[in-house]
């Protein structure tokens, strides 16, 4: 999880008061998947949020191996073992908005019945909790099937389970669920509607401003697979100065040569992994490359530009940290110029602005709508970047507890890329090495 872009003395922002988002929908139609993601930009918005995923409190109560009748919502011996799970995960949710800290929590479970989702808006409303249901409706069974192969099989219920025979059981309970559903209907409660993870939206009596951010934020979400890959700009010819923007240096030239030969081999790597998979032909898939204007920047990339299926983007946003007055200057001479200021560093490395500088946390908020496209894109990408704004977008893909005040010390040397994948249940992250190719 990335730094807060914004902080107050509450933990509660834009004055929206606390806001459970209750999930509505059949499994395999990107809840979970949903969820995280949109978990993952409200908290590093500033907006303490977490998600309380169904299956846990299920699996905590009644293990993995757990009759299938329980998912069959017309059992009524299984429904007192249904609502002891739901009611555990709600009250959990009542006390991180009430007493824990929290402004945001999402419900992630089926809530099919209307009925009992009216029971579950009046209770978190009797909190001064505002309830908001989204909807993940999925009328392309491709996608369903898709959803089940790649992400559900390997859950903890089916991660000892042949996966041919997860499959066949998750289609068995999912059927077993599809004639209890009932879409949301009632026109006064507040809701969000998402066809076919993305393909089009429909929103009902959306309240307030942190409400609409949520609304914002799915539209851009999907589930396609995509990797981002993140490297560092070759070295310049002058190398520690932030103004003289210079040209690569010759190690720089051939550090872009040997990025572009490593990142092509790991590409060539994944195509083969998937066909051996999944039998999908990935090797005609784009690479997008986006790049700083740095002129080290576009140079490393320009390496790639020679490749069939890459386009080249150059984004001012992914600039580094402008360091004003230490332009130049070593830690060591900082703390010998300016003391008062270098303690001051030291005790906020994250918001420390220096005079006519820029801080890691002016980064981030520059890098918000590089972070919202990376949601949205479905290609892969690849960042080339100065070391400072590489941080900030690392941090943001980070797992949840990274601290701000680490983000300026991450490190992101010239000897290795890093390989983001992000899936339903977090972010796999891979170093990989950039090794020299011979002349």
């Amino acid at each position: 999880m990335a730094a807060q872009l914004y902080k107050t003395h509450t933990g509660q922002l834009f004055h929206a008061g606390s806001i459970a988002i209750i999930n509505v929908g059949l499994p395999a139609r990107g809840k979970t998947h949903g969820s995280r993601s949109l978990i993952r930009y409200m908290n590093w918005l500033g907006v303490q949020s977490r998600s309380f995923h169904m299956g846990q409190y299920r699996r905590r109560l009644y293990g993995s191996d757990i009759s299938a009748d329980y998912f069959d919502l017309g059992n009524e011996e299984m429904a007192a073992a249904r609502t002891q799970a739901e009611d555990s995960c709600i009250e959990d949710i009542i006390e991180y908005l009430t007493t824990g800290g929290g402004q945001l929590a999402i419900f992630d479970a089926s809530n099919l019945r209307a009925a009992r989702r009216r029971e579950i808006y009046d209770r978190f409303e009797q909190h001064q909790i505002r309830p908001l249901f989204i909807e993940y409706i999925c009328e392309n069974e491709a996608i369903v099937d898709e959803n089940i192969r790649k992400v559900k099989i390997s859950s903890p219920d089916y991660i000892t389970m042949d996966p041919d025979l997860a499959a066949t059981d998750f289609k068995q309970r999912i059927a077993r669920m599809q004639p209890y559903y009932e879409t949301i209907e009632d026109s006064d409660s507040s809701f969000i509607k998402l066809y076919n993870v993305g393909e089009h939206l429909v929103v009902n009596n959306i309240r307030g401003y942190l409400q609409s951010r949520v609304v914002f934020y799915m539209m851009n979400l999907h589930i396609s697979d995509r990797t981002i890959y993140l490297a560092r700009s070759g070295e310049s010819s002058n190398e520690g100065s932030y103004k003289a923007d210079a040209p690569l240096s010759e190690t720089g030239h051939k550090y872009a040569q040997n990025l572009r030969d490593a990142i092509y081999r790991r590409i060539d790597e994944r195509n083969q992994q998937i066909l051996a998979k999944t039998g999908v032909d990935t090797s005609q898939r784009t690479l997008k490359v986006w790049t700083s204007t740095h002129v080290k920047s576009y140079q490393t990339a320009e390496y790639f530009s020679q490749h069939g299926h890459v386009a080249v983007r150059r984004r001012m946003l992914l600039k580094g940290l402008n360091p004003g007055v230490c332009e130049n200057l070593s830690l060591d001479q900082v703390r010998e110029k300016f003391p008062s200021e270098y303690q001051s560093y030291l005790r906020d490395p994250y918001h420390h602005r220096y005079s006519l500088a820029e801080s890691y946390h002016d980064v981030s908020v520059r890098l918000e709508p590089v972070i919202l496209e990376l949601e949205r894109e479905r290609d892969d990408i690849l960042i080339i970047a100065p070391e400072s704004a590489l941080r900030c977008i690392y941090a943001y893909f980070a797992p949840q507890g990274l601290p701000d005040s680490l983000i300026p010390t991450l490190a992101f040397p010239r000897s290795i890329f890093v390989e983001l994948t992000p899936t339903a249940y977090g972010c796999k992250e891979r170093r990989i090495g950039i090794c020299p190719t011979s002349d």
